[in-house]
């Protein structure tokens, strides 16, 4: 038994260890690159989402990367303690700076939802009035077909707009619907202290885990965008948490609310199906690693309540407007989209995957065939001329290496709920376009690549430390499965934003340890 126990542990330390390894190698590689270049949205034209690949000053960033070491091994020689700070204090003013910019940013902007958020708010403002014409028919590029005929699983967040209509009223500006990613984006940065407590229980650690996040203004800027990122963002960083207790307790108890909030992230966004994948990865490492056998039932339970919510809502729609929503762009069709060019950057948002599905008159299989056939013909076009490299590098570089994430983008090229021809504030326009933009540029710019580069050496030290276990492993395996998938299928640098705040927990601690290596009275700083 003690040998067949032995055999299992080190099964298990076997994959972590591989899956840690990768990503410390994917995100080395980016960590270089992000100290060489920079990809931006092309300010000449905004509107065009066009991706630029400017180098940087390599000199200038390795003397930031240098001065901030300096700065922390000089607050170790002066006794500066991140550890004897309050917990509570730091959390505090990381909630106070999130909500403040959080609210100002959505009074400042009254950005109007566009393009697929506005979808999705007219829909639900109609399902409030009991009208259901958006589930039967559509614009003309969708061949008048229900936009829900392509994308069925995007009637999660409807649901929740829908419910905000019923309490508030149809004619609620989209600022009812700004507030709750300004509440949930609180709710994911404490949940990033909570789980660095869980996971490191050092101060230190915990300390620093909420000063970097009070200092990361990308998420801040993109709680204008109504589309469920953050939303369910929120409910997947706590099912994470609970999960993390629930392997280190086996309290039940935790199990039933990691549950409850993975099926209602994936429902909101669907794309936390990545996050739930890794969750019950770690629990299938939970159940050779320790023979907790209920955690594989936990795990079932998980994947049949994710899956079994959002279809419970379809079918409540389709029951509702009396529309059959029995088709959807399937993940042929995406892969078909995520291999292709386009005009913003390589691999990026298309018409391949939707079109595609519209020309073959909404039947999947026929649209599948056409997809494979586009793909085989793509990866014979690029093998050929010798570009596959360079396409997957740029796709790669454009999603990762972009530091905003389109967090401001995405309120700059929407309509703003102002009078005709009454101006922005020259606030706004200073950070579109003007003196801000440059700062917040710099800022995104510095601390995505100090992150990149700490993360990087958290990956690395967590090997060495011998702190890697199956609760550890479930936000680096999120974070490259994310990156995996938005390299096969549709890519863009705004949807690559939640696995970044994934990043900071271990950022902080690579951090730490690092100084701790670099200086022989870490102890005075750091617990």
């Amino acid at each position: 038994m003690e040998n067949t126990l032995r055999g299992r542990n080190k099964l298990v330390q076997i994959c972590s260890n591989i899956a840690v390894c990768l990503i410390a190698l994917v995100f080395g590689l980016l960590s270089i690159a992000a100290v060489l270049q920079t990809c931006r949205i092309d300010q000449a034209n905004p509107y065009a989402e066009i991706v630029n690949f400017d180098n940087d000053l390599v000199l200038s960033n390795i003397a930031l990367i240098g001065l901030s070491i300096l700065i922390a091994l000089f607050m170790l020689r002066k006794n500066v303690s991140i550890s004897k700070i309050n917990t509570k204090f730091i959390v505090g003013v990381m909630l106070l700076v999130t909500t403040i910019v959080s609210l100002a940013w959505i009074n400042l902007v009254q950005s109007i939802a566009s393009g697929d958020a506005m979808i999705l708010l007219n829909t639900a403002r109609d399902a409030a009035r009991n009208q259901y014409q958006s589930f039967h028919s559509s614009y003309d590029y969708y061949g008048n077909y229900s936009y829900y005929l392509y994308y069925p699983f995007q009637l999660g967040y409807v649901l929740f707009a829908e419910i905000l209509f019923r309490i508030f009223g149809t004619g609620c500006s989209d600022i009812l619907f700004q507030i709750p990613n300004v509440i949930a984006l609180d709710f994911v940065y404490v949940g990033m202290v909570m789980i660095a407590k869980r996971l490191f229980n050092r101060s230190s650690v915990t300390n620093f885990t909420a000063i970097i996040l009070t200092i990361c203004f990308q998420p801040m800027f993109m709680t204008t965008f109504t589309y469920g990122i953050i939303l369910g963002l929120a409910f997947s960083t706590w099912s994470v948490y609970h999960t993390i207790r629930y392997i280190q307790d086996n309290k039940i108890k935790n199990a039933v609310f990691a549950v409850i909030l993975i099926a209602i992230s994936v429902l909101l966004k669907y794309n936390n199906m990545i996050v739930l994948a890794a969750i019950c990865i770690a629990l299938i490492l939970h159940v050779i690693d320790k023979k907790k056998f209920l955690a594989l039932a936990v795990a079932a339970v998980m994947v049949l309540c994710s899956v079994g919510l959002q279809k419970a809502v379809i079918a409540s729609y389709s029951a509702r407007s009396g529309a059959t929503l029995n088709t959807q762009v399937s993940q042929t069709l995406y892969a078909y989209l995520g291999i292709s060019d386009s005009g913003m950057a390589p691999g990026w948002y298309n018409g391949h995957a939707m079109e595609t599905l519209r020309d073959c008159q909404m039947d999947v299989d026929k649209a599948n065939e056409v997809a494979k056939k586009g793909i085989s013909d793509r990866l014979t076009y690029l093998s050929t001329n010798h570009q596959l490299a360079e396409f997957y590098k740029q796709k790669f570089l454009s999603q990762l290496n972009e530091p905003s994430y389109e967090s401001i983008w995405l309120s700059q090229v929407r309509s703003h709920n102002y009078p005709q021809g009454e101006p922005l504030p020259k606030i706004v326009d200073s950070v579109y376009s003007g003196g801000l933009q440059k700062v917040l540029d710099n800022w995104f710019n510095y601390t995505v690549m100090m992150i990149y580069i700490f993360f990087t050496a958290g990956m690395i030290w967590i090997i060495i430390r011998k702190k890697l276990d199956t609760a550890s492993v479930i936000l680096p395996v999120a974070v490259l499965g994310g990156v995996l998938y938005h390299m096969i299928f549709e890519g863009k640098s705004q949807y690559l934003l939640p696995y970044f705040l994934m990043l900071i927990p271990f950022a902080a601690y690579g951090f730490i340890e690092s100084i701790r290596a670099l200086h022989k009275k870490s102890g005075i700083l750091f617990k």
